[in-house]
């Protein structure tokens, strides 16, 4: 069972422009001519500087973060109260991403925030504090204090039912190491995070907004509420013309995990479904010249990559049977492949799926209309994603950036990740449009489905919740190594 958060937000549908940046695949989704190397690629790509910030993002960042030490100038004048209200659910969202960045820096000591933590009841400020924590270093939080912090932030993991402050507690202990970047302190609870999630798993209240699930997933669940703005804003800087606005209505409540399928999970898979041997077989076809036979498996905490959307799928199927959810609600047919044709009613079934490009986009925003739910800027990208400036040209472990308000992970950069919809041109007709089955039921391989998100591998202009990657869309059989995926479901 899940348990379930309305929302409600509210943007102004407008034309976008054409950006000459716009990044694309360095293969064409429908090309079948020789293609340069996979390691030629990635020269250069290496060779590559980051693209310029926007004028417009600069701006943006300039902005939030003025009025963030605004925030904390006041706090210094008047009392810490200006900085608790301003990082609450309701405050705007941009400038609360610069005060969790600041305020360990701003001579706030860390009593402050423990103290604070355990008396607010605003659940977006909770999730803030304790994300807060990773910026203070070892000399200002003693031992002692550090575990008080941990045993506290350990009962908030198993009983606070909001998903935003699950996740931030995960991404705060979950870590054995410092991050030099954003978490100075090694708070070394991984193994006390994954003992709980087990325990986690026979205990589902309906109160709470997240759930575990088999395999290690961790599904959030959502309830739209009002139709929402999809695709991008004129003054949406790096917006391209793929992603005309346009209001869609979700209609259903639905689940969606908080990180990608690791490696760890989708090898579990194909072992399983006696499938490993050919897809390594497969892996190696596609990348002849790839002098390292173990890339796409050596490590189990990355996303797992090199994934085709039928395989996705297949992995979808194969997680509603271990969590014995009824054959008729399975969303895909056991037969998976070209001509494969979808229930008609598959959005209504409850089995796990590929979350439609709605529910990703929906996901992604957490509630925010601007390019990012962290606001329009890109100074904070870093916190919340891995991708070409700083992901030195490989993947890394899922859930280690900065989680979004709905407690999701990875939503930029890292894994493209596909979903389930077929690609179909964005036409604003005025009218609301409705996010429900798609008329085209049969899946071939002449019919590119979308993957969002961009990847390791792809810079700034990727990583926006309204981006859509390549136009026209990307083959189900396509294989490539920075494509993975992450899982979703419909709730009664």
């Amino acid at each position: 069972m899940h348990a379930v958060r309305s929302f409600s937000t509210t943007a102004v549908a407008l034309v976008c422009l054409a950006s000459p940046l716009a990044g694309q695949d360095p293969r064409s989704a429908r090309d079948t001519t020789a293609q340069p190397t996979d390691s030629a690629i990635r020269r250069m790509k290496a060779e590559q500087t980051p693209l310029p910030i926007d004028p417009r993002e600069r701006i943006a960042d300039d902005s939030d973060d003025a009025a963030a030490r605004k925030v904390l100038a006041r706090a210094h004048n008047g009392g810490e109260d200006v900085i608790w209200s301003a990082i609450r659910r309701a405050a705007n969202q941009a400038v609360r991403a610069h005060l969790i960045e600041l305020i360990a820096a701003s001579g706030i000591p860390a009593r402050s925030i423990t103290h604070r933590l355990r008396i607010t009841t605003d659940p977006g400020e909770r999730a803030a504090l304790i994300r807060s924590l990773a910026e203070f270093p070892e000399s200002q939080v003693s031992q002692s204090e550090r575990m008080s912090i941990v045993a506290s932030l350990l009962q908030l993991y198993q009983n606070d039912p909001d998903a935003e402050v699950h996740s931030s507690i995960a991404w705060l202990l979950g870590s054995n190491e410092p991050d030099s970047a954003h978490r100075r302190l090694g708070w070394k609870q991984m193994s006390a995070i994954e003992a709980l999630d087990s325990a986690l798993l026979k205990v589902q209240p309906h109160s709470r907004e997240w759930s575990q699930i088999v395999m290690g997933h961790t599904m959030i669940a959502i309830r739209p509420t009002t139709p929402f703005t999809m695709g991008a804003r004129l003054t949406e800087a790096r917006s391209d013309t793929n992603e005309l606005p346009h209001r869609v209505r979700i209609p259903r409540a639905f689940a969606i995990a908080t990180r990608e399928v690791s490696v760890a999970q989708f090898q579990q898979f194909l072992s399983a479904t006696g499938r490993r041997d050919a897809w390594i077989k497969a892996t190696r076809e596609r990348w002849p010249n790839n002098p390292d036979p173990q890339k796409f498996v050596s490590h189990p905490t990355h996303p797992q990559f090199a994934v085709t959307w039928y395989e996705a799928a297949q992995y979808c199927n194969w997680l509603s049977m271990q969590a014995g959810i009824p054959k008729d609600q399975w969303v895909y047919p056991d037969s998976i492949g070209p001509g494969m044709k979808l229930p008609a009613n598959y959005l209504h079934r409850t089995g796990y799926r590929l979350p439609t490009e709605a529910e990703w986009e929906f996901a992604a925003r957490a509630g925010n209309g601007a390019a990012h739910f962290f606001g329009d800027g890109v100074a904070l990208l870093d916190r919340y994603a891995w991708y070409f400036v700083n992901a030195d040209l490989h993947g890394w472990p899922v859930g280690t950036k900065e989680p979004n308000q709905f407690g999701l992970f990875d939503m930029y950069g890292n894994a493209w990740e596909w979903v389930n919809d077929r690609w179909v041109d964005y036409i604003d007709r005025g009218a609301i449009w409705s996010d429900t089955e798609d008329t085209v039921l049969v899946v071939t391989d002449d019919s590119p489905r979308v993957r969002r998100g961009g990847s390791w591998s792809y810079d700034k202009e990727t990583t926006r919740s309204a981006h859509r990657g390549s136009p026209g869309g990307y083959r189900p059989p396509d294989r490539r190594d920075s494509v993975g995926f992450r899982v979703a479901q419909t709730l009664k």
